[in-house]
C-alpha cells in the first residue's frame, strides 16, 4: 500500500442522490473523485474500508485501471450547508500511518491466506 503525501479534497458531486452514513450505507466499488494539488481530478474506486482506533479508513484504487496500487485515506464525516458527506483525507502523521498500515496488513493478509 502506498502512503500518499498529497493533499486531496473530496468532490461532492457524485452520480447518486443519497447521503452517506458512517459504514452502513457505505458502498464499496463506489466512484470517488479526488483533486490533486494541481487541481487535476482523478477517479478512484473504494476497494475496502476498515476501522482503526474508532476512525474509518478506505483503500482507494484508480478507477481507470492505470495503477494496481491502492491508497489509504482517513474517512471523515463532514457537513456543508446542512448536507452530511464523507471526506477522504490523506494520512500525514507517521504514527497514524504506522498504526493504519499495521491493521491493514493484519486484516487483509488474513483474508489472502484463507
Amino acid at each position: 500500500m502506498a502512503h500518499d503525501d498529497h493533499e486531496h479534497k473530496h468532490d461532492h458531486d457524485h452520480d447518486h442522490d443519497h447521503n452517506h452514513e458512517h459504514d452502513e450505507d457505505f458502498e464499496e466499488d463506489e466512484i470517488v473523485i479526488l483533486e490533486d494539488e494541481d487541481g487535476n481530478e482523478h477517479e478512484f474506486v473504494i476497494a475496502e474500508t476498515f476501522d482503526v482506533n474508532s476512525r474509518m479508513y478506505a483503500v482507494l484504487i484508480s478507477a481507470d485501471g492505470s495503477s494496481d496500487e491502492g491508497f489509504i485515506f482517513r474517512v471523515e464525516q463532514k457537513e456543508d450547508d446542512g448536507e452530511s458527506y464523507l471526506d477522504f483525507v490523506a494520512i500525514e502523521d507517521d504514527q497514524e500511518w504506522s498504526e493504519v498500515e499495521k491493521v491493514y496488513n493484519t486484516l487483509f493478509d488474513e483474508e489472502d491466506s484463507e
